[in-house]
């Protein structure tokens, strides 16, 4: 349930003419809570009491801090960054590490394997490449950036594997731009990321400058600014992370300042964000659930097996099938999913490793209890009434009773006469109008020569052969975009559904040609490459290829979908 909030900002001017921008902070001697001012009446109250308020500067502190880099990669960390990034799921992660792990042909050099072993929850380095990076960095950036004695890093996991090295380049001689050439665009972005965090890790630290300027009213309200600037670069010269520059102006305490505005800007409280790669396996790895070998097949398998899906942003999502085997699980099965099993039994197995427990003990003290309850539960619990509910609906085809079950795409609507009665149709009314829909064509179908009708499906409209189920025949249609294929230039662009539904737009020619867009072409081409424009986010038109940087706004809203194009089931 979305909470409401209100902010206020006071715009200042100083002496010298230049512009603060600060946030009201204090009331009396009481911080502001983020949720304390709640509605407008707030806000108006307090506008009126600023009314025609004096303004002075209360306090000036200024402090330098240091800022080190970030640990080099481990399994988790580089799955979670190359997700935040490079936009990588963590099992495409893992697929291009050991590509490069395996080894790359470097032209005369031959097959070279670029980084170590990257299974890891280690972030120890050799001191080969920690000698060798000191001499990069020197040359490469110049001696202020080099460090006088290597950093080292501890591990936090109590079962980190100390055999191990952290994910690094085999060489550091071997830069991102000298082996370009030879990688494809992700194996470079991927490479290009461990290079620099490794590397990053032997600069000297980052020098910030960090000023905070109070401004107080005579009504009792304190208005704060926060700047920052960075007086040395070090290790953000090669690994920048999200530290932002914000110059505040030169001003004394006891200058006066005068308010140029208050804007007061009204806010709603948001549930917590859906998982996606790198938050979930950052909670995996928190847990103890897994090890660094098992954070990409587990998320692999519970979406290969349709548990959970992707939205547009690339969040995790689950579907029904898994509400219903979580409370299956959770209800009968609560100690095998319990968060902390798989960490209990990872230290467990663990010990044995060293010789402190008996593995017959472990295994037998975790079997005979679950193989009993598994038995038990084999004759207790009935599929029906796990994946069937009742409801008032009535099979317009034989009268019985509709029930709603559970299928792979989701909840439905079936007969309860099945399998005499096969009628199923969706739960949404409008989508279960569109499913009966039937439209005689002109086409015949080329599988047995009936007619093809005009149908509706859970993916749009598709011609079907009117003999089913005798013939099973179905055609997609095509919904064009108005725009030959610059690939090809015989084609043309149509929207069209990836085998997990996902809609993306290619050349009509396919297995021909494999052009395909992700993001929806405008009919327009890049004035700068020639390549299709396509909308992207947040109003703007850009260019769809990857070497080009050519964007514009778009005029008015980006036109609506057209509809969805049929997946074959």
């Amino acid at each position: 349930v979305p909470e409401e909030y209100w902010g206020i900002d006071g715009i200042f001017n100083t002496n010298a003419k230049d512009q603060i921008t600060a946030k009201l902070y204090t009331i009396g001697d009481k911080k502001i809570d983020k949720l304390e001012i709640k509605n407008k009446d707030q806000v108006d109250k307090i506008l009126a009491d600023l009314a025609k308020s004096n303004y002075k500067i209360a306090e000036v502190e200024e402090k330098k801090t240091k800022r080190l880099p970030s640990p080099p990669f481990t399994t988790s960390t580089l799955q979670q960054e190359a997700n935040t990034h490079l936009g990588f799921s963590a099992k495409q992660t893992m697929r291009l590490a050991q590509q490069l792990y395996e080894g790359v042909e470097l032209g005369t050099k031959g097959a070279i394997g670029l980084i170590t072993y990257m299974r890891t929850d280690a972030v120890n380095l050799s001191d080969k490449f920690l000698t060798e990076a000191k001499e990069l960095i020197g040359t490469e950036f110049g001696k202020k950036y080099q460090l006088s004695e290597p950093r080292k890093y501890n591990n936090k996991s109590k079962n980190a594997q100390e055999a191990h090295e952290a994910i690094r380049p085999t060489e550091v001689s071997h830069t991102p731009q000298s082996i370009e050439q030879y990688l494809d665009r992700n194996q470079f972005r991927l490479y290009d990321l461990i290079w620099r965090r490794a590397t990053a890790t032997q600069m000297a630290p980052a020098e910030l400058n960090a000023t905070i300027i109070n401004i107080a009213s005579d009504k009792n309200y304190t208005f704060r600014a926060n700047g920052q600037t960075i007086v040395f670069d070090g290790f953000l010269k090669l690994y920048p992370d999200r530290t932002k520059e914000n110059l505040l102006p030169k001003v004394k305490t006891g200058e006066t300042v005068s308010c140029a505005e208050l804007k007061p800007e009204q806010h709603f409280t948001e549930p917590p964000a859906r998982y996606s790669d790198a938050t979930l396996v950052k909670e995996m790895e928190a847990y103890g659930i897994g090890r660094p070998s098992t954070y990409a097949p587990t998320i692999a398998t519970i979406e290969d097996r349709g548990y959970i899906a992707r939205d547009e942003r690339k969040k995790f999502f689950p579907n029904d099938i898994a509400y219903i085997v979580n409370d299956l699980l959770v209800e009968h099965f609560p100690h095998v999913v319990d968060y902390q099993f798989t960490a209990e039994m990872e230290n467990s197995l663990d010990e044995i490793a060293h010789g402190k427990k008996e593995w017959r003990k472990v295994i037998g003290g975790f079997w005979v209890p679950f193989k009993a309850n598994l038995d038990k539960k084999e004759v207790e619990i009935s599929k029906k009434e796990l994946t069937e509910e009742k409801s008032d609906e009535v099979c317009e085809k034989c009268g019985s009773p509709m029930i709603i079950k559970i299928g792979r795409f989701g909840k439905f609507l079936a007969c309860s006469n099945y399998p005499e009665c096969k009628h199923t149709k969706s739960l949404n009314p409008e989508e279960a109008k569109q499913q009966e829909a039937v439209e005689a064509t002109n086409e015949k179908c080329e599988k047995c020569g009936e007619p093809m009708t005009l149908r509706r499906g859970r993916f749009g409209p598709f011609l079907g052969c009117s003999g089913y189920p005798k013939c099973k025949n179905i055609k997609n249609i095509e919904v064009k975009m108005n725009m030959k294929c610059p690939k090809c230039g015989e084609g043309d662009i149509c929207q069209r559904r990836s085998k997990r539904g996902k809609p993306f737009y290619g050349c009509n020619r396919y297995p021909d040609c494999d052009f395909a867009l992700w993001e929806k072409p405008t009919g327009e081409y890049c004035p700068k490459c020639k390549q299709p424009l396509v909308y992207a986010a947040k109003g703007v038109i850009k260019c769809s290829s990857k070497e080009c940087d050519f964007k514009k706004e778009a005029e008015g809203e980006a036109p609506t979908e057209p509809e969805k194009t049929p997946a074959e089931e």
